[in-house]
């Protein structure tokens, strides 16, 4: 469905400064990254969204996009069917029926807008959630559908005409499923997750979202406001707009989108009727139950293994801590830690930090011990490193690491 709204809110186009910035910056990828920019990201308008994400910050751009790109292809999303294989043959697509995820892709799609709408309900179960899977489960989760978007705005650059500039997205966010009360505790679980996720947001998809609009708010929520303040640049936060509860922010809703882009549930003509989701688009949740809650160190189970002895680390201010293994051909690397704070977590090889085996993650243990196994790797040394993001705490690291297998000799 397209449709055309009455005033224009569409990216503008680059001006010739930033034509001569969005050089800059690909001429440094090109230099630094061993196989060069991958060659659906290299692209103007995809390095001009990296440009004002960062705010004129080459440098920033540059070392988000590298940790970015390697993260990426460490994670295995990249490919034309990616969408299609989250639902069957990544991990996380055992946790799709608690997160929920928009069902829409770019099928409701606004001309003059540029744009196309994403549709997501704030969690209702947020305690039991975070008892049902680790933060880099829901990290991979956010990754994967993030890149999802950013395939289909990538896409429809490539068929469109240039002039018509860079794609974006129009979020709809709906709070009417909220108890506001589970949101109140500034150091909960939940809202640490948000964190992370808005951090991966503003550092990795940078400048694909149009508006953010709010809806459905229950009273207090400006608590609940100053709290994501807390965590969101100002950029970031420019892009919401929280609209009144009940008719009145239907009629505001109405006043800045067209009604037949916005869903029935908000107030528009728009219904979706495929059988994956519910009438505004949201896939449809189960209820979280305590048989849905994480069993913790089952890895070493599943492979028949006994779990190595704990070791105590203590990470400074912005100290990194690097684990070097050998590993034969054949073996696997399972491992666990629980961390006092967060760390910044990533398995690479090849003396390179950017040839990853395992994403760079920022990860918190609040609730559950992150854990993982690396499977089918080749002969030779892996290097699992753990840095401290903080520059004024210290953290405290607690992780166990096991070899599986006997494996063999083999080099290329």
């Amino acid at each position: 469905m397209t449709i055309t709204p009455s005033c224009s809110a569409a990216a503008p186009l680059p001006s010739p400064l930033e034509a001569e910035v969005i050089a800059k910056l690909r001429s440094r990828l090109r230099r630094v990254i061993v196989d060069g920019i991958p060659p659906d990201l290299d692209t103007d308008f995809n390095l001009l969204r990296w440009i004002r994400g960062h705010n004129g910050d080459t440098k920033a751009a540059m070392t988000h996009f590298r940790n970015y790109a390697a993260s990426r292809e460490a994670a295995g999303f990249v490919g034309n069917d990616l969408y299609e294989r989250l639902h069957t043959r990544f991990p996380v697509s055992q946790y799709l029926p608690h997160l929920g995820h928009c069902t829409l892709n770019d099928s409701v799609w606004s001309v003059e807008h540029n744009a196309f709408l994403f549709v997501e309900r704030a969690w209702s179960q947020p305690k039991e959630l975070i008892k049902s899977m680790k933060t880099s489960d829901y990290l991979l989760h956010c990754f994967a559908f993030s890149e999802v978007l950013l395939q289909l705005i990538l896409k429809r650059e490539k068929c469109q005409s240039a002039g018509k500039g860079p794609v974006q997205v129009i979020v709809i966010f709906d709070l009417s499923l909220i108890n506001i009360t589970d949101y109140l505790n500034p150091v909960s679980g939940y809202l640490k997750l948000w964190q992370l996720r808005a951090e991966m947001w503003q550092y990795w998809y940078p400048d694909i979202i149009q508006r953010i609009y709010v809806v459905n708010p229950p009273r207090m929520s400006g608590i609940l406001w100053k709290l994501a303040r807390l965590f969101l640049n100002e950029r970031s936060c420019r892009l919401f707009e929280v609209m009144p509860a009940g008719k009145e922010g239907v009629r505001e809703l109405l006043k800045q989108l067209p009604k037949s882009f916005v869903p029935g549930d908000f107030g528009g003509d728009f219904v979706y009727t495929g059988s994956d989701g519910d009438s505004a688009g949201c896939s449809l949740r189960k209820k979280i139950t305590t048989a849905d809650h994480y069993k913790s160190l089952q890895h070493y189970k599943r492979k028949g293994v006994r779990r190595a002895r704990p070791t105590h680390k203590e990470l400074l201010p912005s100290e990194s801590f690097h684990i070097p293994i050998f590993l034969l051909e054949g073996q696997s690397l399972c491992w666990d830690f629980l961390s006092s704070g967060e760390l910044d977590f990533h398995v690479y090889t090849n003396e390179d930090e950017f040839d990853m085996v395992y994403p760079l993650l920022r990860l918190a243990t609040s609730k559950l011990p992150e854990e993982g196994t690396l499977e089918n790797l080749v002969t030779g040394e892996y290097v699992l490193r753990f840095s401290n993001p903080s520059q004024l705490f210290t953290v405290q690291l607690d992780y166990s690491i096991t070899l599986v297998g006997e494996g063999r000799y083999s080099f290329d």
